[in-house]
């Protein structure tokens, strides 16, 4: 790889860690917490366009970029506002594999670099958990 390739998958790489370190704080945070979801989606997006405006031209993209961006759109206009879902985004998206970045995103994974990965995970609020509780006693059936 020449010397230019290498700077820019470097700054592509930094980029998308930053945008990995705010998709995965985000994903920490309550849903009932709006203000935060609020900064965090502002900084997402406007880390999310500088990498788009520094790479899209470029033949690589990481997964988790194209995710973001499909996310960040679909919430944009909703009226009543809602946040992104932080945990949809990912990797591993399904959705990446349709989208018009899906070339430069396998380009990206052919390059072997895992390290701005993020699996897409289930929502903790939305999530069912099983529960192994202990039966309950057996009430007496001399009690009245």
């Amino acid at each position: 790889m020449s010397t230019p390739v290498q700077t820019s998958l470097t700054g592509l790489k930094a980029s998308t860690l930053k945008l990995v370190g705010i998709i995965a704080g985000a994903q920490l945070i309550l849903a009932s917490t709006g203000e935060a979801h609020n900064v965090l989606t502002k900084q997402a997006t406007t880390l999310l366009g500088e990498i788009v405006q520094e790479h899209e031209k470029g033949d690589y993209i990481p997964g988790i970029v194209a995710s973001c961006s499909k996310e960040l759109l679909r919430v944009r206009l909703m009226t009543p506002r809602v946040w992104p879902n932080w945990h949809s985004i990912g990797h591993d998206d399904p959705w990446v594999s349709k989208h018009a970045w899906r070339n430069k995103i396998r380009t990206w994974e052919a390059l072997g670099d895992h390290s701005c990965d993020l699996s897409v995970v289930p929502d903790p609020s939305t999530s069912h958990s099983l529960l192994d509780l202990p039966s309950p006693a057996p009430v007496p059936s001399s009690c009245t």
